[in-house]
């Protein structure tokens, strides 16, 4: 799918999330919408039907939030298939883990994080809110972090974590039989989940 987007103007994805591994349409809901000025691209989100949100005890940036409940975006300059891209990651305890990731065989072998940022270091803005059965929130990501390409290409995708069931060990952590892994632009993983799979990102024009 391509996302073309004008300044001041909202893209909004209102469907089902799609399985990463066989690309099945979730049975519950995940929506984002789209907005970009000169200096940042603005994602807001909605995770509906998600029951065991308190259960979230990762507090920390940087920590491996992607064993819990995520909200994730990755997005690569360019309109090819991404072979360096970043992934931003926010769970509903308004923590973040942004990488910088190097992917060369397009997730036929394991990709690699070249390095992690801070929050202030990427200047990203970014807030959380808790609903019941639902949480939601934003991220403000600076076009001077992403970096900008001449002609408005990216490559872009949208995941979600999501768990299926309660966790009582505070350090608990998802697998295939406990959560869903649902994207936007499903990866056709296979057996496995996997988000890192660039050939399968989605396309955002943008009109600087």
């Amino acid at each position: 799918m391509k996302i073309e987007l004008e300044s001041g103007v909202e893209f909004n994805y209102s469907d089902s999330f799609f399985h990463s591994t066989n690309g099945d349409v979730s049975d519950f809901e995940t929506h984002f919408s789209l907005t970009y000025n000169n200096d940042f691209l603005k994602v807001t989100f909605s995770c509906k039907d998600n029951p065991f949100t308190a259960e979230n005890t990762l507090t920390q940036h940087n920590a491996p939030l992607y064993n819990q409940e995520v909200f994730e975006v990755f997005i690569g300059l360019g309109a090819e298939d991404s072979k360096e891209y970043l992934e931003i990651e926010i769970n509903p305890n308004n923590a973040l883990w942004i990488g910088q990731i190097s992917n060369p065989a397009l997730g036929e072998a394991a990709q690699s994080i070249v390095r992690l940022f801070s929050p202030d270091e990427a200047g990203i803005k970014h807030s959380i809110e808790i609903q019941e059965n639902a949480w939601s929130g934003f991220l403000h990501i600076p076009w001077s972090f992403i970096g900008e390409d001449k002609n408005g290409d990216y490559r872009i995708n949208f995941y979600r974590i999501r768990s299926r069931v309660s966790h009582p060990n505070p350090e608990w952590e998802c697998d295939a039989e406990t959560c869903d892994f649902v994207c936007w632009q499903s990866t056709f993983s296979g057996k496995d989940p996997a988000f890192h799979r660039p050939k399968r990102f989605g396309y955002l024009k943008v009109g600087f």
